[in-house]
This record gives C-alpha cells, sequence and structure tokens, in this order.
C-alpha cells in the first residue's frame, strides 16, 4: 500500500475530511469526473493525477491539507495496516444504507474489485458523489485511517556525546573505550539510526489507556560489545506527542569492528517492540572507514507486535514472571539469553544475561536428547511400554536428571557471575511457583532448547541415585517431603517440564518470514471441529486411532495417506481446517540437509509446503506425532514453522526426539480430548504430562513441545458430554 497513487488519494480523502469551508458546485463536479475516470481507466493514473493536482493546487485551503497528509503518509512510506480500510462493498453499505446488495453490470457482487490498487476503487466511490467533502467527514473508515495518521509515532535511537550531549551522525563512527550516550524515545518526528520507517504499535495500547494521560514502559538495553551503565529504564509515554528521552550511558569494549545493541520495550512484561543498533567501532580515532564498512551507524526494527493488548486480555492471560529471549550471534556463533524476571511487578524488572559457545551448549542438549532417545527407543526402556513402574523409572529418569542438571546449569543465571547486583538468581527461583508459565522467544535465529528438561535440584550422581518413592503422594512442590535436599534422590517435579508450562515463540520474532503475523490465542472453529489428518501406512495403530479421535467429539475428517489427497484437502478445504495432524515419519534428507515429513512412500518437503501460503484462514494448529525416524528432532522441523505459519498456523507441537507409536498414540488421545473441551493448550499438555507421569509412572510426556502461545484454545469446544 505505498503506491504514488494510494499516498496521493489517502491524503487528499484525509484533506477533504479535515476542510473547513465547503467545495464549490463546481469543484464537486470536476472531482466526479475524476472519480469516473478512476473507474473506467484507472491504468491512466499519470494523466488522472495532473488534472487532479491541478484542482488541489487551485484551493488553498485544500492544498494546504493535502500537502499536510500527504507528509505524514510519505513518513509511514505507506505502511497502512489493512484492516483500516474497509472492503468496496462495506463503504457502499455506509453510503447507501438503502441498498441492500450493490451489483455490477455484468451481475457479480461489487467489491472483488479487479483494479490493482483497491484505494483507487474506494476513492472513485467517494468521489463520484455529491458534496464529497461531506461524505468524507460522515466515514466511519476515514475517521480510524485519521487518528492512526496523526498519532503514529517512532521508536528513536540515537548516540551522543556524553559530555556535551550532542547528537553524532550516523555517518561517524565509535572509539573504542569511550563513552557515549545513548538515546530512546517515542515521538512523532523519525530521528535516529533506523533503516526502514516502522512505526511504533500505538495500535496495540489503544484500549489500555483508560483515564490515563501516560503509561510507563519498561525499556531493556543488552550487549556483548558495550558496557553500559544500567540493563532497564523507565520511559513514560503520553497519549499523544513525544515521550521524555531515555539515556543509558554505553562504552564500546569491542576493540574494533561491528558492534550491536539490543533494545526492547516492553508494557507490563509484554514485549511491544525489539530494535538491533548496529555501530563501527575504531580503535582511534580518525582512521579511514572503508566503503563496505558504511554506514558506520544503522538500526532495525526486529519485532513490532501486531496484537492488540487489552484489560480484559491482560488480566485473564498467565502473567510471564519469567520471559527468556535467545538470539543466535551469526559473527562466532554464540548463543545469548536474557532472562527478564519481572517478580516485583511493573515497578522493577530484574535482568540477566548468559552467554555461551555454541559447542559447549551444543554438547549440553546432545546429551539432554540422547538420554531422552534412548529412554524412549530402546526395548528395554519404553518403546513397547506405555505403562512404567518404579523400576524402569530408576533405570531411566536419574541419567535424565543428570544431564538435565547439566544444562541448567549452563544455562541459568544463578551460575553466572554477570548477574546484575548481588542476585545471583534468588528472585527468580523464589518467583518460580507451580504451573509458573514461562516463555520463551527466539529472536534471532532458530535456537530450539529442550526447556522441558531442565532439571533445578542438585544431583550428585551415581549407582546409588534413585527416584523418589513418595513423588506420587506428594505435590509439584513436594511440601514436607523428606528427601526434598537430597542431592542422591531424582524428583520428577524439578523437570521445568513437570514444574512449569513453556511456551516458545518460534520465527515470531523474526525477520524471516515477509510480514509480521500475530499471535493467535484462538482457532476460530466451528462445530464439527474440521481435522486433517495425515498418516503414514506403516504405522501400527492409525486405524485405531481415527474412530477414537472421533469418539472424543464433533469432528469432520479429512484424511490423507498420500501427498495427492493431502494436496487435494487442502486447496479445497484449506480455509475451513482448524486442526491439521501429522501421524507419520519425519526427518532431515541426508544429502540436502532439507528437513522434511513423509506420508506413505513420499516426502513434503518447505517448497512444498511454501506453495500453500495464506491458505490456512481459521489458523488451525499443526501436531506433528508419532515421528519415529532415528534423526528426528526439533532440527527436523523447526525451519518448517516458519512455513506453517506463512500458512497460517497458530502454532505447532513437536517433539524433541523420536517418540514410539506405543505411547504417541494414547498421548495424543489424551491431549486432544482436553482440547476438544475447550482447554488452553499449555495447561492442558502440563496436565497430560503430569497424569502420565503419576498414573502410567512414564515420563515421555516430556518429549512433547510446545511452538504457539499458551492460552490457545478452541473458539468452539467440540467434545462429546
Amino acid at each position: 500500500m505505498n503506491s504514488s497513487a494510494t499516498k496521493t488519494l489517502l491524503a487528499l480523502l484525509l484533506a477533504l475530511r479535515e476542510l473547513k469551508v465547503p467545495l464549490s458546485t463546481d469543484e464537486q463536479e470536476v472531482l466526479q469526473n475524476v472519480g469516473r475516470e478512476l473507474e473506467l481507466d484507472p491504468d491512466y493514473w499519470e494523466e488522472i493525477e495532473k488534472g487532479l493536482m491541478a484542482i488541489i493546487e487551485a484551493n488553498a485551503a485544500l492544498n494546504q491539507l493535502y500537502q499536510l497528509n500527504k507528509a505524514k503518509l510519505e513518513a509511514l512510506d505507506g505502511q497502512i495496516p489493512r484492516e483500516l480500510l474497509p472492503s468496496l462493498v462495506e463503504l457502499e453499505q455506509e453510503l447507501f444504507p438503502e441498498t441492500r446488495e450493490v451489483v455490477t453490470f455484468d451481475g457479480s457482487p461489487k467489491g472483488i474489485s479487479s483494479q490493482p490498487n483497491e484505494v483507487i476503487s474506494l476513492t472513485s466511490t467517494i468521489l463520484k458523489t455529491d458534496n464529497q467533502d461531506q461524505t468524507a467527514k460522515e466515514l466511519s473508515f476515514l475517521e480510524g485511517l485519521s487518528d492512526y495518521v496523526q498519532s503514529y509515532r517512532f521508536f528513536n535511537t540515537y548516540f551522543g556525546n556524553s559530555g556535551d550531549r550532542v547528537t553524532i551522525p550516523p555517518s561517524e563512527p565509535l572509539i573504542h573505550g569511550q563513552p557515549y550516550l545513548l538515546f530512546i524515545d517515542i515521538s512523532p518526528e523519525r530521528k535516529g539510526l533506523d533503516e526502514e520507517p516502522t512505526p511504533f504499535p500505538d495500535q496495540a495500547l489503544a484500549q489500555v489507556w483508560n483515564d490515563q494521560e501516560t503509561l510507563s514502559l519498561d525499556v531493556v538495553i543488552t550487549s556483548k560489545d558495550f558496557s553500559i551503565d544500567a540493563t532497564v529504564k523507565l520511559l513514560t509515554l503520553p497519549r499523544r506527542g513525544s515521550s521524555d528521552s531515555v539515556q543509558f550511558t554505553v562504552k564500546p569494549n569491542l576493540f574494533e569492528g561491528r558492534g550491536y545493541i539490543r533494545v526492547e520495550l516492553l508494557y507490563r512484561g509484554y514485549l511491544l517492540q525489539s530494535k538491533q543498533i548496529t555501530a563501527l567501532i575504531l580503535s582511534r580515532a580518525g582512521a579511514e572507514i572503508p566503503e563496505s564498512l558504511r554506514p558506520p551507524q544503522t538500526a532495525r526494527i526486529t519485532f513490532t507486535t501486531t496484537d492488540l493488548l487489552t484489560n480484559e486480555q491482560l488480566a485473564l492471560l498467565p502473567e510471564r514472571v519469567l520471559t527468556v529471549d535467545v538470539e543466535l550471534d551469526r559473527r562466532d556463533g554464540s548463543i545469548d539469553f536474557r532472562f527478564l524476571d519481572r517478580t516485583q511487578g511493573n515497578q522493577e524488572l530484574g535482568f540477566y544475561d548468559t552467554t555461551l559457545q555454541p559447542t559447549a551448549l551444543g554438547e549440553a542438549i546432545a546429551a539432554v536428547r540422547h538420554q531422552l532417545t534412548l529412554m524412549a527407543s530402546n526395548d528395554e526402556g519404553y518403546k513397547w511400554k506405555t505403562q512404567g513402574d518404579m523400576a524402569l523409572l530408576n533405570t531411566w529418569l536419574p541419567a535424565l536428571a543428570n544431564a538435565g542438571r547439566s544444562l541448567y546449569r549452563a544455562i541459568l543465571p544463578e551460575n553466572k557471575g554477570n548477574t546484575l547486583g548481588e542476585d545471583r538468581g534468588e528472585t527468580l527461583r523464589a518467583a518460580l511457583n507451580p504451573n509458573t508459565v514461562i516463555q520463551v522467544n527466539p529472536i534471532l535465529g532458530k535456537v530450539t532448547i529442550p526447556w522441558a528438561l531442565l532439571y533445578e535440584r542438585k544431583i550428585r550422581f551415581s549407582q546409588q541415585v534413585h527416584v523418589c518413592e513418595q513423588f506420587v503422594e506428594r505435590d509439584t512442590d513436594c511440601t514436607d517431603c523428606p528427601f526434598k535436599d537430597d542431592s542422591k534422590v531424582v524428583c520428577p517435579h524439578s523437570f521445568w517440564g513437570y514444574r512449569y508450562a513453556i511456551e516458545q515463540l518460534p520465527a515470531w520474532t523474526s525477520n524471516e518470514l515477509p510480514q509480521p503475523l500475530a499471535l493467535v490465542r484462538q482457532i476460530a472453529n466451528d462445530r464439527p471441529l474440521s481435522l486433517n489428518f495425515n498418516v503414514c501406512r506403516e504405522f501400527l495403530l492409525w486405524q485405531e486411532h481415527l474412530p477414537k479421535i472421533e469418539a472424543l467429539g464433533s469432528v469432520k475428517m479429512f484424511e490423507a495417506d498420500e501427498i495427492p489427497a493431502l494436496e487435494l484437502i487442502w486447496e479445497n478445504d484449506g480455509a475451513t481446517l482448524d486442526l491439521i495432524y501429522f501421524y507419520c515419519h519425519g526427518g532431515v534428507e541426508e544429502s540436502s540437509k532439507q528437513p522434511y515429513l513423509a506420508l506413505s512412500g513420499e516426502r513434503i518437503y518447505s517448497n512444498f509446503l511454501e506453495d500453500f501460503e495464506h491458505r490456512w484462514q481459521h489458523h488451525p494448529l499443526v501436531l506433528l506425532n508419532g515421528c519415529g525416524t532415528g534423526d528426528y528432532g526439533p532440527e527436523s522441523y523447526i525451519s518448517l514453522i516458519d512455513d506453517f505459519r506463512a500458512a497460517g498456523a497458530s502454532g505447532v507441537i513437536g517433539t524433541e526426539c523420536p517418540v514410539p507409536e506405543m505411547f504417541a498414540e494414547p498421548y495424543a488421545i489424551a491431549l486432544l480430548g482436553r482440547l476438544f473441551r475447550g482447554e488452553p493448550l499449555g495447561q492442558a499438555m502440563l496436565a497430560v504430562r503430569r497424569e502420565l507421569l503419576r498414573e502410567n509412572l512414564n515420563p515421555l510426556g516430556l518429549v512433547y513441545s510446545l511452538y504457539a502461545a499458551h492460552e490457545i484454545a478452541l473458539t468452539v469446544p467440540v467434545a462429546h458430554h
């Protein structure tokens, strides 16, 4: 929506809406002619524009308003949310409410426009009316558009000298060891380092102002390349206009090269916008800058929320007392973890930062997944057993806990020397009560961590270590348990997967998708629920599995065991699907390293999924289950999640390792039963995991991970009562 015609016509409509002196009869007549020309010959825009500009420039008041609105639209670079513009049918109904249906000369419903630019169609319809300025004043969509254009603001960042506070232009590098001020504000004036004019998401906060004139936002700043005087400061945002300027003192500790700073804006713990600043650092002033390193200072928005926050929503959503941002540093492959601890409410936001080299992290993750895979796939483990016992738990769980403890120690801030102040994680541990929702945001790079397998108790691993025999009778906090502090006793409740609900939001904040996608919290299903079941015929239990799913609730089943059948379903019924279930193999192809899902004898790759972009309008949930190939894990499907999301999926349930079908089948039935009853998915997964541990003494529920919002649920429960 950034074409020249779009900006010109929207600026004209906004100017007509604001015009105080009515148009003359002659001006109205000329504009009506322009409206007819736009309808008949939209491809001759350049000629039409000349005549239109002559009319505008002849009316001084109209021209002044037009130029002001055009400048604002230019600053926005045409980034107008599509939902602010009505369809042609909606506009016709508002203009002519007495006409029930508008049809074109060929009898087809109007509104399915063949125009290359929908704004041309809307403007043509408005200009053809009498008293166009009065019409513009009465149209509801122009009121919303005007509010948006008038109130847009930008998240600005720029450097200044620490002594005289003079702004340093983006054409200058920074010098190693020299202190600078980093200024941050939100303002209608676009200034600073941004490459693209991405507005601050004011619309996300539209319903939380109430009678307040200001809101408090947390500004969080982190960097491996700069020493910074503080990690969190408060920014006061007024309803309109410019905020105060928040200042951080930063000093480049990188000797030379590109240094990076991450700046995030949060409201009550919810990420609104995130920016990465890049600055060239030189060892001394006056050094020549190679052309390849210009411009020395840049910044880009890496995340903008598309969520509309409401007071009701904020009250209903589980508070995220811990948010973990995970970022891959592409320079050296290291992984940065930022732990945002909101245990003190909005007044204070504790912060921790951890950096791991890929080798150390990879080894810790591999050790955990290796133990998990052994437990799931070994004939002496849980491969053929849905019902376990204490002997099996004692054989397998201590080694898994030991590996999980090593990963916990590698990642968690309590073991790091660079925590904020004297707090070495005590506040965080005290805040993480059972059932806490932990949010993980992989910001850049596809980093997957088996968070459910983190083990938070100390363990003295040896042959004498055993599983607590009383855990089934104890609550998740192990109240009054005599073995609570015994490092030779493994407590299942100390695995994060049994203690907390963990939501991972991959690619929600990445720039790898063509446009930001909203975080879906409700699947807009009807009754019956539309379920696409994709199966590999080699699986043993699938024919028993289908009727069990249908017995759970009101379901319309679309079944495919080969790619042609799947294609037909997605092409004909993709817009109505609510759940897409892959009960099949998956893995990574050896030669091309491409991830795939395999139906009976055929494989589905990323390119196949790309062809179905924007087809899944009900934002279905994707369930990947029973993927029993040896190399299967998050690496096998994490890059497919972008494809699922681009197609419209609300999220994905995946596994940390191959799952035996003997477990995959009953797990899915237990989970879908709760989902069909309307339970939020994160809550349902935590409940099923605990249920299978307590009742079946089977820990394989830890294998399943949620890549979606914790609260995601069906709009209409479909369970049989």
